[in-house]
């Protein structure tokens, strides 16, 4: 889950970026239109001096002179006009451009803060669980705060989804409009500015759609509705369509009905299994399969692509696999996690959580 928002923060600096490189091209821009419509405007005057001229000295000038006088002054003002509406719609994409900026700064802010608070809340209470009521065993006592644990960063992650849906996915989806008004103001400039016009627009298209997934990501309706199974087969239906990436999925056993809180943890660890095979395994296949038992639930996540050194990880103590992280959560859920892996054998993660009393608990 942190690796998530560890990535949404991630994305919304690169974001940052980009917007202010944007900026300084509309700026560029706006600088250039401000100089033509300053020279266009001493043409157009130029023009109605000249035209005033020939209207008063009329019969002076043929029927072509007096036609070429009218016609550079319509020109000139036409152009203008033209040269005016870019100037003001550039001035409109500046301002969209500001308030993009501060919606993704604001954004990776509270990605940053909240990353800081979950990790400052985590040490607090590993630091502080054995002082918890000495009635509960310590398997219950760990269980239970990993509930409560996840329910505080699920909430934060519905209330991250909401920001982005009102934020950035309905400012880029005013782009794709202010794209094709680009298009019918620039119908005389049609060689690069319409292949760069294509160029942004596609681009608006892929940051609407990595919006839309990031969401569908922190907050995964279905398991509310129709439980894990249901969600991670939706889930896994959507990522082969996106990544062109096979997740053969089978489960066995009665499903007992979980606590929301350890459906949507388990889904969470699940998700990040397949993220690891998919960046790092080579391959572009996986099998996920859920073994549910009399009092325990296995869950297993497998590739056979290249593999790594278990022991070389821990020397170097790099966890670029979020094998530490993965381990702490399913541990705080009264679980543990195995991950198995050698270099050229592939890797298997293997899940395993308690679920004795769960099946009256509501999920």
């Amino acid at each position: 889950g942190r690796d998530i928002i560890y990535e949404i923060s991630e994305e919304c600096h690169r974001q940052v970026v980009f917007v202010r490189s944007s900026q300084e091209e509309v700026a560029a821009l706006t600088s250039q239109l401000i100089k033509a419509v300053d020279q266009y405007e001493l043409k157009e005057q130029k023009a109605r001096n000249h035209l005033a001229k020939v209207s008063e000295e009329f019969y002076a000038y043929s029927e072509t002179e007096i036609k070429q006088a009218f016609e550079k002054v319509r020109q000139a003002h036409a152009t203008l006009i033209r040269l005016r509406q870019q100037e003001t719609f550039l001035r409109k994409r500046r301002d969209e451009l500001d308030i993009q900026l501060r919606k993704f700064q604001k954004i990776a802010s509270q990605a940053d803060n909240y990353l800081e608070s979950t990790n400052l809340a985590l040490k607090i209470l590993e630091g502080n669980i054995d002082k918890l009521t000495d009635s509960l065993k310590e398997a219950q006592k760990k269980q239970q705060i990993g509930l409560w644990i996840v329910e505080a960063m699920e909430a934060e992650r519905r209330k991250m989804a909401r920001e982005l849906h009102d934020g950035p996915a309905q400012t880029l989806a005013g782009m794709l409009i202010r794209m094709d008004l680009i298009d019918v103001l620039c119908q005389e400039n049609v060689g690069e500015a319409q292949k760069e016009l294509d160029s942004v627009r596609q681009m608006a298209h892929d940051a609407l759609d990595e919006v839309r997934r990031v969401m569908f990501d922190l907050k995964p309706n279905v398991i509310d509705e129709s439980g894990l199974l249901v969600a991670l087969q939706d889930y896994f239906d959507d990522y082969e369509s996106k990544y062109n990436f096979e997740i053969e999925f089978v489960h066995f056993g009665s499903m007992p009905q979980l606590d929301l809180s350890l459906e949507t943890a388990l889904f969470r660890l699940v998700q990040e299994s397949i993220t690891n095979a998919r960046k790092h395994s080579g391959t572009r296949r996986v099998l996920v399969k859920i073994e549910c038992m009399d009092e325990r639930l296995c869950l297993v996540v497998k590739d056979e692509g290249c593999g790594f050194d278990e022991a070389q990880i821990r020397e170097t103590k790099k966890d670029s696999y979020g094998i530490i992280g993965m381990k702490e959560r399913a541990e705080l859920l009264g679980g543990n996690i195995q991950v198995l892996s050698s270099p050229g054998e592939g890797t298997q993660v293997i899940i395993e959580v308690p679920t004795e009393g769960e099946e009256n608990s509501g999920g």
